[in-house]
């Protein structure tokens, strides 16, 4: 007879093996190559000293790293004091086109594609709003803030 114990770590043991046996959701938007940094010091760069501001990266910053998917760029977002969010700029609902999507200005919180009019809320991880056909986020890269220096990659 087996014990209560070993049933236990059976069923944990079985649990841990599915888990990370599960594949893995994939992005709509293939991944490519992104590694580059920002220093807030940089006069380019003054936009993003104000919580909620946004400035959008292209290959003519860092060449290829800094381009995205099919090179439609990277927005990179003030989320709080620490926290910044960069964001490929191909919208996922067109990306047999792939079209950028974009801001009014560096304080929008709101990406819009200029083709099927989806529009993506920044602060909440780029999640699309009803207006528009899109469903899915953009594409989100990560970063880390050292306090003057922001580093995207994936």
């Amino acid at each position: 007879m087996i014990s209560n114990l070993s049933k236990i770590l059976l069923i944990t043991l079985s649990l841990l093996i599915f888990v990370t046996c599960a594949k893995k959701k994939e992005d709509i938007i293939p991944n490519t190559y992104v590694n580059f940094t920002i220093r807030l010091d940089d006069p380019k760069f003054t936009n993003l000293h104000a919580i909620g501001n946004s400035v959008i990266i292209t290959s003519e910053y860092a060449g290829r790293s800094s381009a995205g998917y099919d090179y439609n760029g990277i927005i990179v977002y003030r989320f709080s004091e620490d926290e910044f969010y960069a964001f490929d700029r191909t919208c996922p609902f067109n990306i047999g086109k792939s079209i950028s999507v974009t801001t009014e200005n560096t304080s929008d919180p709101i990406a819009e594609c200029p083709e099927c009019g989806s529009e993506y809320v920044l602060p909440s991880l780029a999640f699309p709003t009803e207006k528009g056909p899109s469903r899915v986020p953009l594409k989100q890269y990560n970063t880390n803030f050292d306090g003057v220096t922001i580093f995207v990659y994936n």
